[in-house]
């Protein structure tokens, strides 16, 4: 009987330790997700005639964000890149932009608007730890299914072998944020 008791008292312990957590998340969710930005940001996306650079800048990481579509209908899709908050900008179809951030970690939300509103948008999200120095890749993938009107999106790491490829056969982009 005393060990039931103590055993109640452990796991009742537990889960009012955890709470703070659980109501944490609750409000995260409630707020966005982490690294993400307001949802209702929109962007002009067009082609751009810049090189990247070779380098980051001095004591910074540089980032490039990539986006494929693979779509089985024709419709093209614009992606938002978001970092710890603040939007970055956007890709549309196959394309990609790149931006400099500090040394530390940082967290990444892509988010897909596949129909006309932002609740029609899929987000994913990652986070990584930068060094000055360093160039890190990451590609967002769009599929969309049209018979079933069903959409995915993933956000992943690339290999640098596998980002500078992509960066040499995709159009580079810049995007401007709509007022």
């Amino acid at each position: 009987m005393r060990s039931r008791m103590v055993l109640r008292i452990l796991a009742l312990s537990s889960v009012l330790v955890s709470l703070p957590a659980i109501a944490q998340n609750s409000a995260g969710a409630a707020s966005g997700l982490s690294g993400c930005g307001p949802i209702d940001l929109k962007f002009d996306v067009k082609p751009s005639k810049e090189r990247p650079p070779v380098q980051p800048e001095p004591g910074k990481a540089l980032v490039y964000f990539v986006e494929q579509d693979l779509n089985l209908a024709i419709v093209t899709h614009t992606s938002r890149a978001d970092i710890d908050g603040s939007s970055m900008g956007a890709t549309y179809g196959n394309s990609y932009f790149y931006f400099s951030v500090e040394p530390g970690v940082h967290h990444l939300c892509a988010s897909t608007q596949f129909g006309g509103s932002s609740r029609d948008s899929l987000t994913a999200v990652a986070h990584f730890t930068a060094e000055a120095g360093r160039i890190y890749y990451f590609e967002i993938k769009n599929v969309s299914w049209p018979q079933s009107g069903e959409h995915d999106a993933t956000l992943f790491p690339l290999d640098s072998d596998e980002g500078e490829y992509l960066t040499s056969t995709l159009q580079m982009v810049s995007s401007r944020q709509k007022k």
